[in-house]
């Protein structure tokens, strides 16, 4: 048995919760921590990168127009997580729908087009979907470590293990 496009995605969905709630109950402030580096420079920057990407592979994936989200302020948890509500609902949806034949489907596009550091991809849904997932994953784990280099405790526990997404 493999593990599934649905689980990972009920994984995320339950370390977003987690996170929601932390903020809500923490505030503003540590969505303005600073990152090291250059590309995402606090936390809440971090986050929209999280959701942002989620929203534009989507769009690519149904051969939409891609949509900018630069309005999204990155020093308000609620409308971060209400953007992050949305790509989430538009990722979901896109994964009920998707048939067997859409999965093995070959997408090739430029991504950073208008960057010094294009890159061109040539990838199937199901690859494109797992790196939308995996990312977020990734980048949850930075922001764990960020707030606890704060002396913060994250929220809750993150391991797989101890999720109810795989029973």
């Amino acid at each position: 048995m493999q593990l599934t496009i649905d689980e990972l995605v009920h994984f995320t969905d339950e370390e977003r919760a987690k996170w929601e709630r932390w903020f809500s109950v923490r505030g503003h402030g540590p969505l303005t921590l600073r990152l090291a580096g250059g590309t995402h420079a606090t936390v809440g920057a971090l986050m929209m990168h999280i959701f942002r990407p989620e929203r534009r592979y989507v769009q690519r994936l149904r051969g939409e127009p891609l949509t900018e989200s630069r309005n999204v302020p990155t020093d308000m948890w609620e409308e971060i997580f209400t953007f992050g509500h949305e790509t989430r609902e538009g990722l979901r949806q896109f994964v009920d729908e998707a048939t067997p034949e859409d999965w093995g489907h070959i997408h090739e596009f430029a991504l950073r087009p208008n960057s010094r550091q294009q890159y061109q991809i040539r990838a199937t849904t199901r690859k494109i979907i797992l790196h939308v997932l995996m990312h977020e994953i990734r980048h949850w784990a930075q922001i764990a470590r960020v707030v606890r280099e704060h002396g913060m405790a994250p929220p809750g526990d993150h391991d797989l293990l101890l999720s109810d997404a795989l029973e």
